[in-house]
């Protein structure tokens, strides 16, 4: 026989009544794959999910009328709202807080608004507020859901860690009242939101508002407190270092009066400062030597005349003689050299000359020795400088020597001198702050008495109900999903018994139609459940047959519990193995709960059991059914240990002796899990047909008989799951035969 799987289309000869009819048949594995439309895609999912609806919509539904009447049951409830602007701090005080006359690096803008949000919540201002407005005793007791919800949590708290319940009326009040306060800081800005919500809107703007006052005035008293306490403190730090100054100062004017060290300028000594007066004229010694000795050496090597050009009284002889000269030039025209008148003008001449000559000697001879008497002068003076610098360079080292000690002595002066200036300076800020009336707070809004209320918001709470109530039933129908071990597709099978092949799927039915058998009515309106028992049947003949049995010839169905579809499936499987026109016994071997029978319509009057106890032949059992070639032996009368009897040689000579009378045997076997009368049988049978429901067997069931029927070494053929819901299996693939007009559709089954 060719291998089916090669060839998806096979025709095969069905007589009934003397008609002849063509079927073609659809391959299971076409079936799983186009059945099976995206397994782990979306449509997956939601066809899984609306398995479920009911669970979902039903979380849903009763999320969203928790919601209404939530909304509808609670009061009113009224939110007033003032705006701050809060200002941080940059004056002295501030950074003063320790006291330590070191300020603390300022606080971040996150820090400060963090601390202010504090304030705003602690009990100072809270106690402040409640005392301002006399309403302490309305906040004893909260009847809010979420004051009973807290009050709850801090019950079972207690009861959880075994603490005692202190009674702490105060307490209690502040919980209730700052339970009721939410402040808003505006990022990016200084400015804060306080909002208080009550169900009596007036109270609601007394509280914001008085609660505004009192932050203002506590901001404000807390920054005088702190320049009170800084005050404090630098002035006693003040007169610390003031005393701890006076004594340094008097050690170090007590080792220099005994080291006979004298300052000029405080830092200087008298040495030092004679020492640099000496240096300063000895330079300006050396400056002066050096300018007369350049003089006097010029003078040696510039001529008399130049000199005599610079004194007054030579210029006057030279004017005269000049004039002589060109009087006597003039007169040349006329006179000749021996005219008396011309030898008086020569006489002239040469007497001026002569004084010239004389007068410029003395004053060369004089300015020459003035030079000399400045050189010598300067030059004594440069060197008696140099002599008291050396004295005083002497009297400078020996004071160096006793330097280190008085050095030490006169910075730690200087230190303790800035410290104590440094005090006295951030004391006069301190006290310029203390006499300063301003606040870094400001009201900017003041809360007015709301007119509407805030809470409940009807259209928020319904649809927040709605969303949360889908959400909700969303994962309890996932959470169901993934909770439940049922098979819920082909996919599911597959992956529990991968070892096994699957030979066909069982759509499932609704209504009466479910609970006959389908191939028996022949009724085409059913005809997509009859195509699907059909392809069962072809794929259990095209598979190998066993070198010991024929693999449709003697076969076991069962399943791993009851009302799975097993018998259901074997009658089914029965009748469709005889419209081939094979004769086909069915045996009803549950003999616990036999239901063959009731579905071929037939009476349980003798049976197996009847057989194996020895009551009866072999001849006597075999019933024959409305459809032509289809034989059937029920399960026969009630026994207490049906176990034993199957176990039994009679069984195993039962199915040798009708063996030989049928082509093929199809056994109705009891369930696998508890009983042991499915692994004998399968074990005798040599196959086994396994079925499971779909939405109903368990994996972990359906693994475990697996488990047991391998264990007694029984050759299961194959799985079918049954009770399958799928559309796609129903209507899609079995309802081919439905396209055809049905006045042209004739019966399938031969009935006698």
């Amino acid at each position: 026989m060719e291998n089916y799987y090669t060839n998806q289309s096979k025709n095969l000869e069905v007589r009934a009544q003397g008609n002849t009819q063509v079927v073609e048949y659809i391959p299971v594995e076409e079936i799983a794959s186009k059945a099976q439309v995206e397994e782990f895609g979306f449509g997956e999912l939601w066809r899984r999910l609306m398995q479920r609806k009911w669970l979902l919509l039903g979380v849903a539904f009763s999320t969203f009328l928790a919601a209404i009447i939530l909304t509808m049951t609670s009061p009113n409830v009224y939110r007033a709202t003032t705006t701050l602007q809060v200002t941080p701090e940059d004056g002295p005080a501030l950074n003063l807080g320790d006291g330590d006359g070191a300020g603390r690096a300022p606080m971040s803008e996150r820090e400060f608004y963090l601390t202010q949000t504090e304030l705003l919540r602690s009990e100072r201002l809270t106690k402040t507020t409640l005392d301002k407005l006399g309403i302490a005793s309305r906040f004893e007791s909260e009847d809010s859901v979420k004051s009973k919800a807290y009050a709850w949590l801090e019950s079972l708290k207690r009861s959880v860690t075994g603490d005692a319940l202190v009674d702490d009326k105060a307490h209690m009040v502040e919980e209730n009242f700052t339970r009721l306060l939410s402040i808003y800081p505006v990022e990016n800005s200084q400015i804060f939101k306080i909002s208080y919500d009550h169900s009596d809107p007036k109270l609601a703007a007394d509280v914001v508002n008085t609660l505004a006052d009192s932050y203002k005035q506590m901001s404000f008293d807390l920054r005088n407190e702190r320049v009170a306490h800084t005050k404090e403190i630098l002035t006693e730090k003040l007169a610390a270092a003031k005393s701890e100054l006076e004594v340094s100062e008097n050690k170090l004017v007590a080792y220099a009066k005994k080291q006979g060290i004298i300052t000029l300028d405080g830092d200087r000594s008298s040495a030092s400062g004679v020492m640099d007066g000496f240096n300063a004229a000895l330079t300006e010694a050396t400056g002066a030597r050096i300018a007369a000795e350049a003089a006097f050496n010029r003078s040696k090597n510039v001529a008399g005349a130049d000199r005599a050009l610079e004194n007054p009284a030579i210029q006057a002889l030279k004017e005269e003689l000049a004039r002589a000269q060109a009087e006597y030039r003039d007169k040349s025209r006329l006179f000749k050299p021996g005219f008396p008148e011309m030898q008086q003008l020569q006489g002239r001449i040469s007497e001026l000359g002569s004084e010239i000559a004389k007068e410029s000697s003395s004053i060369d001879s004089t300015a020459r020795g003035k030079l000399q008497a400045e050189f010598e002068a300067a030059k004594q003076r440069e060197a008696e400088l140099k002599s008291e610098v050396k004295r005083q360079e002497g009297v400078l080292i020996g004071q160096r020597d006793k330097s280190p000690e008085y050095n030490t002595l006169q910075r730690k002066v200087e230190a303790e001198r800035r410290n104590y200036d440094g005090l006295l300076t951030r004391l006069g800020e301190v006290r310029l702050a203390e006499d300063s009336g301003a606040s870094n707070v400001a009201v900017v809004d003041v809360a007015s008495v709301p007119s509407k209320p805030y809470a409940p918001n009807i259209l928020l709470n319904l649809a927040m109900g709605a969303a949360i109530g889908l959400l909700l039933g969303l994962l309890a129908a996932i959470m169901a999903e993934i909770m439940d071990d049922r098979l819920r597709s082909i996919e599911d099978m597959k992956r529990a018994l991968s070892s096994v092949p699957l030979l066909g799927v069982i759509p499932y039915i609704s209504g009466r139609n479910n609970k006959n058998v389908l191939a028996l009515r022949g009724q085409v309106g059913s005809s997509f459940m009859l195509e699907a028992f059909r392809s069962l049947r072809e794929n259990i003949l095209m598979m190998k047959s066993s070198p010991d049995h024929g693999l449709a010839l003697l076969m076991n169905v069962t399943s791993p519990a009851p009302s799975e579809g097993k018998t259901t499936t074997a009658v089914n499987l029965a009748t469709v193995f005889a419209y081939t026109g094979k004769r086909v016994l069915l045996i009803d071997c549950d003999m616990r709960h036999p239901e063959a029978h009731n579905k071929l319509g037939l009476e349980n009057r003798i049976g197996v059991s009847d057989f194996l106890l020895g009551q009866q032949e072999v001849g006597d059992l075999v019933q024959e059914t409305t459809v032509q070639n289809l034989y059937a032996i029920s399960a026969g009368s009630a026994v207490p240990n049906p176990t034993e009897l199957l176990a039994g040689e009679r069984f195993t000579a039962l199915l040798s002796e009708l063996g030989g009378m049928f082509d093929h045997i199809i056994i109705d076997g009891p369930p696998v899990m508890g009983l042991a009368d499915a692994l004998i049988i399968s074990n005798r049978t040599g196959n086994t047909v396994f079925v499971s429901a779909y939405g109903q067997t368990r994996k972990r069931s359906m693994k475990d008989a697996f488990g047991r029927l391998s264990q007694a070494q029984c050759n299961i053929i194959g799985t079918v799951l049954t009770k399958m819901k799928s559309p796609e299996v129903s209507n899609k693939y079995y309802g081919y035969p439905n396209r055809y007009p049905r006045s042209g559709q004739t019966a399938m089954v031969a009935t006698r």
